[in-house]
């Protein structure tokens, strides 16, 4: 996934220094500087104005918006996005967020008394969600180690391999791990573990947008559902996602709340059950489309968008780790647009003071705090490169996180 080198290395370190989309194309405040695109995404001014348009559209005509428009406005903007992403918009429903879309799969999909297998590296809102399902039915958690920082970019699908056991009938697998911002590979865990009779449900929350998504070949080899969302990279609304389950799956999978759409025949019940699930602000659904061609419009088409992410993420991990004192944690192949650095805190400044101080100096940075992360009491600070982001923003972080004592973690014993 690391794009070739480029022809021009000079010219092409002179693209990192500057963004490719000016920052005013977003709705962002130029006194702040934007490094955490990875936990909430962020909107170009063209969507917010498509999802107005959308609103004052619904808001002018509310009945027949829901009951005239609003199915046949919903069938398009899916089918728009399955294409992005790939997708047999057959098996796609909208969700609010990913979450949202690992639990209903969860909630389908876990049986009692069976093990449920996912990795030391998973979002801790997930691992909740798996706690309480083997709570209620009596299921286990098994958890993978996967070594951070790691130097084999393939290592991790032998040690998730590994850790499957006779009686796992469910995977949750990150095809982008939050908080330490490697890629894992979700074809190949799949195809290790779909032929056990294990349901791989991915969580792909990071992946629309920062990945060349191919639900259709994780489909192939066996994935049971892949969820993601699309207010992250690729910039839609907050409150947009998608969830994708495969066909044999459908009548199981349910939406966690019911509504009226589970009274449709059964050949359309999938779409009408999840698609409605009662009053809600369909805008973000039906504007990702439009987020989607403005991003791509913005920064030269997807592949551009995503090999320049990938190439500053990889710059900006460099300079931090550089000033920081330690080396890079994991190969550039492990690499999307964001990526994670593991660092060593002052006593007096624990990760969430740590992430304050930041956001209060103007700095908007994900600090990955101990609890979730593979390795016991080391945070990690996250950087994100998106179409406004620049090297030299990176540079100026370093700076300031050397001023608050701040170092990198030497890699464990």
């Amino acid at each position: 996934m690391t794009p070739a080198a480029p022809p021009d290395a000079d010219a092409d370190a002179d693209d990192l220094r500057r963004p490719v989309a000016p920052p005013e194309a977003f709705a962002l405040d130029p006194a702040i500087v934007h490094l955490n695109h990875g936990s909430f995404g962020a909107c170009p001014r063209a969507a917010l104005d498509a999802q107005a348009a959308w609103r004052a559209r619904l808001e002018a005509a509310t009945m027949r918006f829901f009951v005239v428009d609003w199915p046949d406005a919903l069938a398009t903007a899916r089918a728009a996005v399955a294409a992005f992403l790939r997708a047999d918009p057959a098996g796609l429903v909208f969700v609010p967020n990913a979450t949202t879309g690992v639990d209903t799969a969860l909630e389908a999909l876990v049986e009692p008394g069976a093990d449920i297998l996912t990795t030391d590296h998973g979002y801790a809102a997930c691992r909740h969600a798996l706690d309480r399902l083997a709570a209620a039915r009596g299921a286990r958690v098994v958890v993978a180690h996967l070594p951070f920082p790691t130097r084999d970019a393939h290592a991790h699908v032998d040690a998730i391999a590994a850790a499957c056991t006779p009686a796992t009938r469910v995977a949750l697998l990150d095809h982008v791990t939050s908080p330490t911002a490697l890629v894992l590979d979700a074809l190949a865990v799949t195809r290790a573990l779909a032929p056990r009779g294990v349901h791989v449900v991915v969580d792909a929350a990071h992946a629309p947008g920062q990945l060349d998504v191919d639900v259709a070949a994780l489909a192939a080899a066996g994935v049971a559902a892949w969820t993601g969302n699309l207010h992250k990279w690729a910039c839609a609304p907050k409150g947009a996602a998608a969830l994708w389950v495969r066909d044999d799956l459908r009548a199981r999978v349910a939406p966690l709340v019911t509504s009226h759409g589970f009274g449709a025949p059964a050949a359309t019940r999938y779409h009408a059950a999840h698609d409605w699930t009662g009053t809600h602000d369909p805008t973000p659904y039906l504007t990702a489309p439009t987020a989607i061609d403005t991003i791509a419009a913005l920064g030269g088409g997807w592949p551009a968008v995503r090999a320049r992410g990938h190439r500053l993420a990889c710059a900006m991990r460099d300079v931090v780790c550089d000033a920081l004192g330690v080396a890079p944690p994991a190969p550039d192949a492990m690499i999307g647009m964001m990526a994670a650095i593991p660092v060593a805190l002052p006593a007096d400044l624990p990760p969430r003071t740590l992430e304050r101080r930041l956001l209060d100096a103007g700095w908007e940075v994900a600090i990955a705090a101990p609890a979730p992360h593979p390795v016991p009491g080391t945070p990690s600070v996250r950087v994100c490169a998106h179409l406004y982001n620049h090297l030299g923003q990176a540079e100026a972080l370093a700076r300031q996180l050397r001023a608050l004592g701040v170092r990198g973690a030497p890699p464990p014993a």
